[in-house]
Order: C-alpha cells, then structure tokens, then sequence
C-alpha cells in the first residue's frame, strides 16, 4: 500500500509532468507543483506525472505566480532541480505556473489534503551553496592516496577526510560568491548552486561560514603536519591553489590556467598529501597515479568549461574551452578521459608492484560510452557532461581503491591501525 510519504517521494524523483495530455514540462515541488512554461494555463487542470515504475494522476488548478526574473524564490527552485530550463529566463513570454492538486492518485494511493504542506523540494540551502556533488572526486583522491601506502592510520585517514570536503566545500562558496559579484553568473547561467543568483542564501552568512570551514579543515591539517611536516608542503600547494583559483580579476579561473589549478589540487595536492600523511614514499609509479586522478579531475572542469564558452567569452572570462573553441574542446575531453590510462599503465610498468590500480581499466566501457556522447550526441549531454565525468571519475578510482583493500588486506600486505 503506497502511503503520502512514498508519493512525496515519487514527485520528487520524476521530473516531467504532462498536462490535460497535450504539454510536457520539467517541474518541482512548493506546496504544489511548480514550472516555468511559455505555453498559457489557467484554470482547472488534468495531469499525469511517470516515472520508472510509477504513474501518478491527478487535477487542480492552475495559475500563473509571475514573471520568472521576479519571483526568484520560486525560480531558484526549478532551475536547481532543472537546470535546462534557463533559457526561458528572461523571455517575455515566459511564466512561472503553480498547479495545486485537488487529487492525487496512484495504485492504492489516494489525496489527502495534508500532502500539500510536504509537497517540497529537499533542497537545503548552505549545504548546496557548497555543491556537495563535487566532493566525489575530492573523496576519490584521498582514497587512493591512502590505499596506496598500505599502513593505513584510520584517525589520519578520517582527518584528511574531513579536512579536504570541508576546505573544497568552502572553496566552492567563495567561488560561486565572485562567479555572482562578479557578473560571470547571470540568470540564464548553468550554475550548479544558483543559491547567490536567486536570493536563497544570505551572502555574508555564507562567506562567514566558508572562512568557518577553512579555519577547522586548517587547524586539522597543521595537527596532521606536527606527525609528519612534510604535510605542509602539500596543504600549502592545495590552499594557494584554491585560494588563486577564486580570486576575482586575477584568479587562475580568468587567465586560462584553471585546468592548472585543479590539476595540482587533486594530484600533487590532495592524492600525494593523502599517502604522505600515511608514511608513503613518493616515487614516479604514485606520481603518475596521482595524475590521473588529477587530469580526470581536471576534465570535470574542462567539461563545466565547455559549456560556459558562450557565458564566459560575454564575461571577459578566459578558459581552455574559450582557447580551443567546439572542435578543440572535444579533443581535449577526450584525451583528459583517455591518457589516465595510459598513466596507471605507465605506474604498472615501472612498478609492478602497483598492479592492483589496473583495477581501473574495468570502466573503459563506461569511457567508452561517455566518449559517444561527446561525438555523435554533445548536444544532448552537455548540460551534465561536467557531472557524468564526476561520477566517471569515482568509478574509476573506487575499482582501484577496491581491489587494493582485497587482494594487499587477503595477502596481509595492508594494515589498519588507529
């Protein structure tokens, strides 16, 4: 028996919603369900709402909230849960359309007038100002980096942990902060928080609370340092790094060198300080495999880049992608996607040693595939070409990090301790 709760799940799982039959529109829940449309609606209404394994029916009525510009509340929570909506931003034909069910229907399910109140969105607003999809690969980076020593310190490993999210969480509210000030986010932006541009979050909260963060993710890294000073080295690369990276006129993200930055924060920066907080010693094989983690990372970038060229060239912002333009850009995805291979190969080589991280080779298919939709389909896939190589990217590193937990700890190879 599918109860309020398991329907207020299921609308907030599916994304389209068709109306009297005849309009498709990519919605999200307010007390009610909200779209922005171009098409005119107004009154009593039917509507079908399907999903993998689902069909939702109801009625209700329908009416227009406003202009999208103006009511940035309501703006700010569809174009989160439907980023590709943007375009009808600023259109003058474009509203927002709230619908308030009188009925609901599904299997043994049927409306209940207290739905209404938990029609909502999970969306909390810090937390996404720090766009906690983008850890990943932060997670990533420390997991190999630790696997790769082979004495695992447990505290050590949960420290870097928590120190690497809280620093990059951080990072990510002061960037998105100057990509608003700045002018490079605008309305009809991709931007993946959109928390500034549509009023959800108190700006000076949110800075405050970013330096909050950066304060305890450093007061972690210099009691890790006391154990091993080494550490400094590595925390001072990633923290200077990040720190050039957002700088609004003069930052790494303007002049091009944006791929540079990230490439040294997730190799050199988070993967090596992860093993050398372990006890590891660095050698050419760790080298390279700190690389490819940090290319791939870098192709998250590059991909979120690639999308921003128009945005970007209007805002005096310089990327790779602006540099190589379409044709360019593809090329350059692509071989970010590949030559991490090449370099856990070239590890293995030097190294045998090393040959569980062949374990990453196992995605291939799946780079493969992302591959296709960069060739024949870009169009397609662009608006989340920068979150599928996100989660390619932890694939690809959680194959290796699994198969040096099994066969180093059934070999006695790996030791944990606290």
């Amino acid at each position: 028996m599918i109860d309020k709760n398991e329907i207020i799940g299921l609308l907030r799982k599916s994304k389209k919603i068709t109306i009297d039959d005849k309009f498709e529109e990519l919605y999200a829940l307010d007390r009610g369900i909200i779209f922005i449309s171009e098409h005119e609606y107004s009154g009593n209404i039917n509507f079908k709402i399907t999903g993998k394994n689902f069909v939702i029916n109801g009625s209700g009525y329908i009416y227009s909230a406003g202009d999208p510009i103006k009511n940035y509340k309501e703006r700010g929570i569809i174009l989160y849960k439907n980023p590709e909506e943007t375009h009808l931003v600023g259109r003058s034909t474009a509203r927002i359309y709230k619908i308030i069910p009188d009925k609901l229907s599904s299997g043994s399910f049927s409306y209940s007038s207290e739905i209404i109140e938990n029609m909502k969105e999970k969306q909390h607003p810090f937390f996404r100002s720090t766009r906690p999809w983008s850890f990943q690969q932060s997670i990533a980076a420390v997991l190999i980096g630790t696997i790769l020593a082979f004495h695992i310190n447990i505290i050590y490993f949960i420290l870097s942990l928590i120190a690497v999210v809280l620093a990059q969480g951080a990072f990510n509210i002061i960037n998105g902060y100057y990509d608003y000030k700045s002018g490079n986010d605008t309305l009809t932006s991709m931007t993946s928080t959109r928390v500034f541009i549509d009023k959800i979050i108190n700006s000076k909260k949110a800075i405050n609370m970013s330096l909050v963060m950066l304060f305890i993710a450093g007061a972690i890294g210099i009691y890790l340092s006391y154990y091993n000073p080494l550490l400094i080295v590595f925390i001072s690369i990633g923290t200077l790094s990040g720190i050039i990276y957002s700088m609004p006129k003069y930052g790494f993200k303007r002049l091009a060198l944006g791929d540079l930055s990230i490439l040294i924060i997730w190799g050199p920066g988070i993967l090596l300080g992860s093993y050398i907080i372990q006890g590891g010693i660095i050698n050419t094989s760790v080298i390279l495999i700190s690389l490819s983690i940090g290319i791939l990372t870098t192709n998250i970038l590059h991909g979120n880049n690639w999308r921003d060229i128009k945005d970007d060239s209007e805002n005096n912002v310089k990327t790779v992608s602006i540099l190589l333009k379409q044709k360019g850009s593809e090329i350059y995805y692509l071989a970010l996607l590949w030559i991490p291979y090449l370099l856990i190969f070239m590890a293995y080589v030097i190294s045998p040693m090393y040959y569980p991280v062949l374990a990453a080779f196992i995605t291939i298919p799946i780079a493969f595939r992302i591959s296709r939709y960069v060739v024949e389909n870009k169009q397609k896939h662009m608006n989340i070409l920068d979150a599928i190589t996100a989660k390619f990217t932890l694939f690809f590193a959680f194959s290796s990090f699994t198969a040096y937990v099994i066969i180093y700890y059934l070999n006695g190879l790996l030791t944990l301790k606290l």
